[in-house]
């Protein structure tokens, strides 16, 4: 199963800068070096498209197409690592926590 969600590329980048914080986390045990490995599958897939879209970059939506788990565990990222102070960044990302939310019931 895949999720497919578009996001504006300030979005994007937001979300980029939560996976770059827990790409960072050190595992000690299984679950934890399996919850990293999928971290790092998702920070690399989100690197991909800030590197695609700065390349060219337009100002339309980009379409991020994620597998379901890729997707619920970005989910679970948004809300409970959400540490930005302005209200512009937090709107933002609570609007595509609303969107991807939708995706994935």
């Amino acid at each position: 199963m895949k999720v497919t969600i578009k996001t504006d590329p300030e979005t994007l980048f937001l979300i980029h800068k939560i996976t770059n914080d827990q790409y960072q986390m050190i595992a000690a045990n299984i679950g934890g070096k399996a919850g990293k490995s999928m971290r790092m599958e998702l920070f690399s897939i989100l690197t991909q498209r800030c590197f695609s879209y700065t390349q060219n970059p337009n100002g339309k939506k980009l379409q991020l197409t994620l597998k379901y788990h890729l997707a619920a565990l970005l989910y679970e990222l948004v809300t409970d690592h959400n540490k930005f102070t302005g209200i512009y960044e937090n709107n933002k990302i609570e609007i595509f926590k609303n969107e991807l939310h939708q995706k994935l019931i």
